[in-house]
């Protein structure tokens, strides 16, 4: 792997940050690491995509505005306002338009170049893949940029995808505590991802949820599918009842006596 030092801001500081993201807890996190690094900045702004709800967000102190990354003029704002862009869990894809101009940079529950897109826990389970978190640079593919650090995490067969996530989030915590001063400052490294990956898509997640009753699979492929579909409360997996209505599934998985889903 090709290692070497960012260009861009080895010796003024980025000052006008944007934070993009629809995950509230993550959110908090970065907002409490960023105001212990950097008191002096000031008040950080963040957005939201009009799926998330602000009042959630104003709960836990950030008071957020609603973003459109598909509108160019929202981008041509952007690009004149702030200096550096996080990306912290938004559901939304960066133009080429803004990644092109700005500093922007991702923070993904997976551990590239595996499980690039959407819910890279599912498609650990399900595949056997390494899972972790990275922190990366943004550039005009998905969850493809040069990576800043990333963290392998242990993957259990007990685990759902919720309890696998919660891991995932808190190396995310991790590594925004040990490297979000050093991105801030221009000071970081990367390292070139080692090759392509898998890329998953929401339609791909969403082809995983129905069950066919009649699919021949061995236990093990089965009780991976439903450990990988299985989020607390979010129906997932499904099969179609003789009535014509989807009938949710999940699973519950019991280890020496401790319920550990």
């Amino acid at each position: 792997m090709q290692e070497f030092y960012c260009a861009f801001k080895t010796t003024d500081m980025y000052n006008r940050p944007l934070v993009i993201t629809d995950n509230v807890f993550l959110a908090s996190q970065f907002k409490r690491i960023f105001d212990v690094l950097f008191p002096n900045i000031g008040c950080i702004a963040y957005a939201i995509s009009k799926q998330s709800n602000a009042k959630y967000f104003e709960e836990y102190g950030i008071f957020a505005n609603f973003i459109d990354l598909k509108d160019q003029q929202t981008i041509n704002w952007m690009i004149n306002t702030y200096d550096i862009v996080f990306s912290v869990h938004c559901k939304q894809i960066f133009p080429p338009s803004l990644v092109k101009n700005i500093k922007c940079i991702n923070l993904h529950p997976g551990y590239n170049p595996y499980n690039r897109g959407w819910y890279p826990q599912v498609f650990a389970i399900l595949n056997n893949l390494p899972i972790g978190a990275t922190i990366h640079e943004i550039d005009e593919e998905l969850d493809h940029g040069p990576i800043i650090a990333r963290q392998l995490i242990e993957k259990y067969d007990w685990d759902t995808s919720e309890s696998l996530y919660n891991r995932v989030q808190q190396a995310e915590i991790e590594l925004m505590e040990t490297h979000l001063e050093s991105i801030m400052e221009g000071t970081y490294r990367t390292i070139s991802p080692e090759k392509k990956g898998q890329v998953y898509l929401r339609k791909d997640f969403q082809a995983l949820c129905e069950i066919d009753l009649n699919e021949k699979v061995s236990f093990q492929e089965a009780i991976n599918r439903l450990r990988a579909l299985t989020h607390g409360a979010f129906k997932n997996a499904y099969f179609i009842g003789e009535n014509g209505n989807k009938n949710f599934i999940c699973i519950q998985i019991t280890q020496d006596g401790n319920d550990v889903n």
